[in-house]
């Protein structure tokens, strides 16, 4: 009887997870499919040239992309709304949302961070628009942040501290990483106020040439071997729209 009971709830664990990948699929090709037909409307428009592509100061791949992080944005924004304590939320880094920087992709051995390309350009974020990703971990500063940032506040209108503010921005999908100010970042998208300078731009386009997502894993492209596991299909939509961004010289 108790074999039959454990065997009975391994069936009902296997069946959960098979709809739980479904589930997971069906968004992510739901996504992507979304993505396609933007592109394709854009296509049919320069066509028939009601709309010149060069003129666009984004493209709208950029916008499916900002919408799609919003989500994870508004999560860590307003998680000390409802914890007395610091967050418990993991680093909002893209090892955490998508697959470690240490792993290996490619035949030769080379990880993520051997890949990427650190451009010498300039760019600017602004904050009521573009995806950047802070992660506010302390209750007592945000409060003292939203309190005290701002236009006629005590310490002013938001603007770039170039001594706090660390932020790492990736091209062609324009994803903008947080790694110091975290508090008074998160306080200017809150007001929809400030632009920053990335202080590194990486281009992360060699990665393609390693990695793809077919929604379930980040798999190598060389042995089809899994790298990580999808745990955010949002962020692995926005991987794989990279890809076509790529293929049709589109950036941020």
């Amino acid at each position: 009887m108790i074999n039959f009971l454990k065997n009975r709830n391994n069936q009902e664990n296997v069946l959960k997870e098979c709809q739980a990948d479904n589930e997971k699929l069906k968004k992510f090709n739901n996504i992507l499919d979304f993505a396609k037909s933007v592109m394709d409307e854009i296509e049919y428009f320069q066509k028939y040239r009601r709309v010149d592509i060069t003129e666009m100061k984004y493209h709208p791949l950029v916008d499916v992309i900002r919408v799609l992080g919003r989500n994870l944005q508004s999560k860590y924004l307003s998680y000390l709304l409802f914890s007395k304590g610091e967050s418990e939320l993991p680093d909002i880094e893209y090892r955490n949302i998508m697959f470690s920087d240490n792993v290996l992709l490619s035949p030769d051995g080379k990880t993520f961070s051997d890949l990427c390309i650190q451009l010498d350009i300039e760019k600017e974020i602004h904050l009521c628009r573009d995806l950047i990703l802070p992660w506010p971990w302390e209750r007592s500063r945000l409060i003292n942040c939203m309190a005290t940032i701002g236009e006629g506040r005590s310490r002013g209108k938001w603007e770039q501290d170039f001594s706090n503010h660390n932020v790492k921005l990736w091209l062609p999908l324009g994803i903008a990483w947080v790694s110091s100010g975290n508090h008074s970042i998160a306080t200017g998208i809150i007001q929809g106020e400030g632009v920053i300078k990335p202080t590194y731009i990486f281009d992360i386009s060699p990665i393609y040439e390693h990695v793809f997502c077919d929604g379930l894993y980040y798999r190598r492209k060389y042995d089809n071997s899994i790298i990580s596991e999808v745990t955010n299909v949002e962020f692995a939509a926005i991987f794989e729209i990279g890809r076509v961004m790529i293929e049709n010289s589109i950036s941020f």
